[in-house]
């Protein structure tokens, strides 16, 4: 997804984020979003850690465009409330003893 820099700062990208993840919450069983930023865009990853995006990797020189590298941050949206274990699972239970 990207916003041309004519258009930037209008609300767009937000618009654009917003109804993509309207979407995904309403497809049977897919559970999160996964998405690459270069790491160096501050603007877009504020965007995305505002609609609740958290960064999970980092990727160094991932992404090449002419002589240059770019850093690339891996991030992810859970389009479910994450469950609280209780405890451990049974069968792990019975191999410890």
């Amino acid at each position: 997804m990207y916003v041309h820099a004519d258009a930037s700062g209008r609300g767009i990208g937000r618009r654009l984020i917003q109804e993509t993840i309207k979407r995904a919450r309403e497809i049977e069983g897919l559970e999160q979003i996964n998405l690459t930023v270069v790491a160096s865009n501050s603007r877009a990853k504020n965007l995305y850690f505002s609609e609740g995006f958290k960064s999970f990797a980092m990727e160094e020189r991932g992404l090449k465009m002419g002589e240059t590298y770019y850093d690339e941050e891996q991030m992810a949206l859970r389009l479910f409330k994450e469950c609280v274990q209780q405890g451990a699972p049974a069968d792990a239970k019975k191999r410890r003893g």
